[in-house]
C-alpha cells in the first residue's frame, strides 16, 4: 500500500498548467484546466505517504529495527518506481531554461523547392493567427472557432480542458497576450506529409476567475491578475506533400475556395462543402506541447 502511495505521489504534477495546450504533451491528455482540484489530490497522497514514514520513524523499543527496514524498503521502492517511469516516458525530469532544439539548423529548403509560393513570413503569420485564435477561444470556453485549423485529436484534447473549466464554474483569463518569438525547431518529411515544429515564446497575464463572483481563484498558484509571465510551447504543424501555398491564405478563409469562414461553419466550408482542417489543403495544427 505504501509503495502504491509513493507511485501516486510521483504521478501528481507540482502545479497544473493553465492556458490552451497546457501540459507536458497534448497527446496522452490535458493537464491544464481544473487545476485547483489537482492540488487537493496531490496533498492527500503526499500526506498519506509522509504520515506513514513519520509513523515508522517514531516507533520505539523493539520496533526500531523494523522501522529502519521499512524505511529502506520504501526508499528502494521509490527509486525503482521512479526509474521505471522515467525509462517508460511516463515521468520526465524537470526542465529549465530554453528547450534545446534539434541538432543543426532547421530550413525550409525542400518545402520551397516543391512549393515556390511558400513564404516563411506567411507561414509564421498563419501560426500567429492560430495562436491568438486558440487562446481567445479558450478564454471564451468555446473552441469551435479554432476547429477549422486543428487536427481532430488536438481539438478533443483542448475541449477536455475547456469542459473542466465549465464544470468548475471558472474562466481562465489571458490578458495582454503577446507572441514574442517563433523559432523553427525541425522541418521534416515523413511519407506523404511535411511536418514543421516551431518553438513559440509568448507572454501573458494568466489567471482564473470564478464565473459567478468574478473573484480571482487561488491567486498564489493560478495567477494574481497582475503579473506578466513568459511561457513556451512547441507546435507541430502538418501539411500533405504537394499542397501549394496561396498568397492570400488566412485562417479566415476556406483553404479550398477562398470564401470567408462564416459563424457556425468552422469545419465544413459553407460555400464549397470542403472540410477546412484537411492537411491536403493547408497547414493544420497537429500537436501542442509545453516544456
Amino acid at each position: 500500500m505504501l509503495a502504491l502511495a509513493l507511485l501516486g505521489l510521483l504521478l501528481v504534477p507540482a502545479a497544473a498548467l493553465a492556458r490552451a495546450g497546457g501540459g507536458q504533451s497534448s497527446n496522452p491528455g490535458f493537464s491544464g484546466g481544473g487545476s485547483s482540484g489537482g492540488g487537493s489530490s496531490g496533498g492527500s497522497i503526499g500526506g498519506f505517504a509522509g504520515g506513514a514514514l513519520a509513523g515508522s520513524a517514531v516507533s520505539g523499543g523493539g520496533g526500531s529495527f523494523s522501522s529502519v527496514v521499512v524505511i529502506i524498503i520504501l526508499i528502494v521502492a521509490f527509486l525503482i518506481v521512479r526509474g521505471y517511469l522515467r525509462k517508460s516516458g511516463v515521468l520526465s525530469g524537470p526542465q529549465t531554461g530554453t528547450p534545446t532544439p534539434a541538432p543543426g539548423p532547421a530550413t525550409f529548403d525542400q518545402l520551397k523547392a516543391d512549393d515556390p509560393n511558400f513564404s516563411e513570413q506567411a507561414f509564421y503569420g498563419r501560426v500567429n493567427e492560430m495562436f491568438l485564435t486558440i487562446q481567445e477561444a479558450w478564454e471564451a470556453r468555446n473552441l469551435e472557432p479554432a476547429r477549422r485549423f486543428l487536427s481532430e485529436a488536438q481539438f478533443q484534447v483542448l475541449a477536455q480542458g475547456v469542459d473542466e473549466y465549465v464544470k468548475n464554474g471558472q474562466i481562465n483569463k489571458l490578458d495582454s497576450l503577446h507572441v514574442d518569438r517563433m523559432e523553427p525547431v525541425s522541418v521534416t518529411r515523413e511519407g506523404d506529409s511535411d511536418y514543421v515544429r516551431v518553438l513559440i515564446t509568448a507572454s501573458v497575464i494568466d489567471y482564473t476567475v470564478d464565473e459567478r463572483t468574478g473573484e480571482i481563484v487561488n491567486p498564489s498558484v493560478l495567477g494574481d491578475g497582475k503579473t506578466v509571465k513568459t511561457f513556451q510551447e512547441y507546435w507541430t504543424l502538418v501539411r500533405k506533400v504537394g499542397a501549394q501555398s496561396k498568397s492570400d491564405a488566412t485562417i479566415k478563409k476556406c483553404p479550398n475556395c477562398g470564401a470567408p469562414v462564416t459563424d457556425g461553419n468552422y469545419v465544413k466550408c459553407a460555400y464549397c462543402g470542403t472540410m477546412m482542417n484537411d492537411p491536403a489543403l493547408d497547414w493544420v495544427l497537429l500537436r501542442i506541447e509545453q516544456p
